[in-house]
C-alpha cells in the first residue's frame, strides 16, 4: 500500500512539469498541407526523454499516430489515478510558424 502511495504522489509531481510540456514535430508536407508520414508515441517519448523526462512509450495515450499539421493534447498515464497533458504541436518542416 505505501509503495502505490509514493508512485501515486511522484506522478502528482511529475504532472506538474510534465503539463507544461510542449513538442513540436516538422515533418514534410505535400499538397494541401498533406504530411508525409505521422509522428508516433514511440517519436514522443524519444523527444521527451531529450528534455530529461524517462517516460516509457506505452504510457502515452494515443489513439493513432498524429497525421495532421495542427495542436495536440497528448495524455500520458503515469498513475492509474494520475494523467498528465503534454501539448503536441505537428508543422509543416521549412515553414514559419502556424497561427495558433
Amino acid at each position: 500500500m505505501r509503495q502505490s502511495a509514493r508512485e501515486k504522489s511522484e506522478a502528482e509531481l511529475l504532472v506538474k512539469q510534465l503539463n507544461q510540456v510542449e513538442l513540436v514535430f516538422a515533418r514534410k508536407v505535400g499538397e494541401n498541407d498533406h504530411l508525409f508520414g505521422s509522428v508516433t508515441s514511440a517519436e514522443i517519448a524519444q523527444q521527451l526523454e531529450q528534455k530529461g523526462f524517462n517516460i516509457d512509450r506505452r504510457k502515452l495515450q494515443l489513439e493513432e499516430p498524429l497525421r495532421q499539421l495542427a495542436s495536440f493534447t497528448c495524455p500520458v498515464k503515469l498513475h492509474r489515478e494520475v494523467t498528465a497533458h503534454i501539448k503536441v504541436t505537428v508543422k509543416a518542416e521549412g515553414r514559419r510558424s502556424l497561427v495558433t
